[in-house]
């Protein structure tokens, strides 16, 4: 084999490893988001998305009034969405000691919109495959609340 024809394989072989790295990246960005149909009307769901948080031991900070605020600016059948923002101040203290650019994932948020086939609620989840282990251990468990506090609010 010539040196011409390894560097080629080399390259493919590169090339390839790349793509699959890049196929991985994309699929955990489009595994983050983790979304539920609610049973129950969009107030309903915005009262019981209240007490799931609180019972995770979360505080919420913020909601956005996405659709109602576009409802008031005259288009008064609009679709409505929430966008709840919610912190555990000692898991964002933990959070900041692990690594301080998490910062950027926090705080969580959950929310909660009208579609043609219902009432969904949605959040996203943080990334769980960094080279850091206790990041991605804390990732692990903010994950698992956040699962936790979209199912609690739709049973």
């Amino acid at each position: 084999m010539t040196t011409k024809q390894t560097l080629k394989i080399h390259f493919i072989f590169v090339f390839i490893l790349s793509c699959l790295t890049a196929c991985n990246a994309n699929n955990e960005t489009s595994n983050r988001i983790y979304q539920l149909s609610s049973e129950y009307d969009f107030e309903d769901t915005l009262l019981n998305l209240d007490i799931a948080i609180s019972e995770h031991n979360y505080r919420i900070i913020h909601r956005s009034n996405i659709g109602q605020a576009v409802r008031d600016r005259g288009e008064k059948d609009y679709p409505l969405s929430t966008v709840i923002s919610f912190c555990n101040i000692t898991y964002a203290k933990e959070m900041m000691e692990i690594n301080s650019d998490l910062i950027n994932d926090m705080p969580c948020i959950v929310t909660v919109r009208e579609e043609k086939e219902g009432v969904i609620i949605g959040t996203k989840l943080m990334i769980t495959n960094t080279q850091n282990t206790r990041q991605n251990d804390f990732a692990k468990r903010i994950n698992a609340n956040l699962i936790a506090i979209v199912e609690a609010t739709v049973e």
